[in-house]
């Protein structure tokens, strides 16, 4: 009898780790700039399954070429991606700034520590506006859905500002081949700046392009492709994502790619 108790413990903890939450896609990205190596980025998409509600995680680190920035947050939305919370922090060049805003009842509070200041946010949000890092998904979600030649107009809030802004995706009429992988050439122009994405049918970012800046983001196969000579401090991915990420839900490591 102790045995099958014991035994039934260990199937009640597994079940309850596996209905812990779905990933939908967890990757690293390489982040250059003039094609030489600065950083990288982690990303993940997932969902609670216990209520529903889509989380996106995310770590970027430069720290080659002279760039010294270190930025994370966890952006929380409920199953129809209306917006529930963001954790923000950054650190780089002696300054810092931290996020921490909840919404409720139409509005955003919460808030804002900057270089030491600190700043209450108590605003008003629209109905329709969602968090920035959920674009993709809200377009599969839309009547449109994502695919070639649709335009999206949008408001969003920026999970580093947090601030509401508008923005327009417009998506090439053909798609582009890359390798064996068939993706949609998207154009973002959000927050002042404009984005160059190829994305997979599901949402997937593949790749994005700063044109002002030329600071290009590419998902790669493995991490260390990604994290090659970058330091980061032991602990800081396990921290930030519960454990460290493996990068392998995404389109690179499904049958046949």
């Amino acid at each position: 009898m102790k045995k099958i108790n014991v035994l039934l413990c260990a199937a009640i903890l597994l079940l309850t780790i596996t209905l812990k939450a779905e990933i939908l896609f967890e990757g690293y990205y390489k982040v250059t700039q003039f094609k030489k190596h600065i950083g990288f980025l982690v990303l993940r998409h997932e969902i609670d399954e216990k209520n529903k509600n889509f989380k996106t995680t995310s770590l970027i680190k430069l720290g080659k070429a002279g760039f010294d920035l270190t930025e994370s947050y966890q952006a929380v939305s409920d199953s129809e991606l209306a917006p529930l919370s963001i954790s923000y922090l950054a650190a780089g060049d002696r300054k810092t700034k931290t996020i921490d805003v909840k919404f409720k009842n139409s509005k955003m509070l919460g808030t804002v520590v900057e270089d030491g200041k600190k700043t209450k946010i108590d605003e008003k949000t629209t109905k329709g506006v969602f968090l920035s890092s959920a674009l993709y998904y809200l377009m599969l979600q839309s009547k449109e859905g994502l695919k070639t030649g649709s335009k999206f107009d949008y408001a969003a809030i920026t999970e580093e500002g947090p601030v509401v802004m508008k923005g327009t995706v417009d998506v090439d009429k053909k798609m582009i081949s890359q390798g064996s992988l068939q993706l949609l050439k998207i154009t973002n122009n959000f927050a002042g700046s404009e984005y160059t994405n190829l994305v997979t049918t599901r949402g997937e970012v593949i790749s994005a392009v700063t044109p002002a800046t030329s600071i290009e983001s590419e998902l790669v196969k493995n991490k260390t492709e990604a994290t090659e000579g970058v330091k980061l401090k032991a602990g800081t991915l396990e921290k930030i994502f519960g454990k460290a990420p493996a990068g392998q839900t995404n389109i690179y490591h499904t049958k046949g790619n």
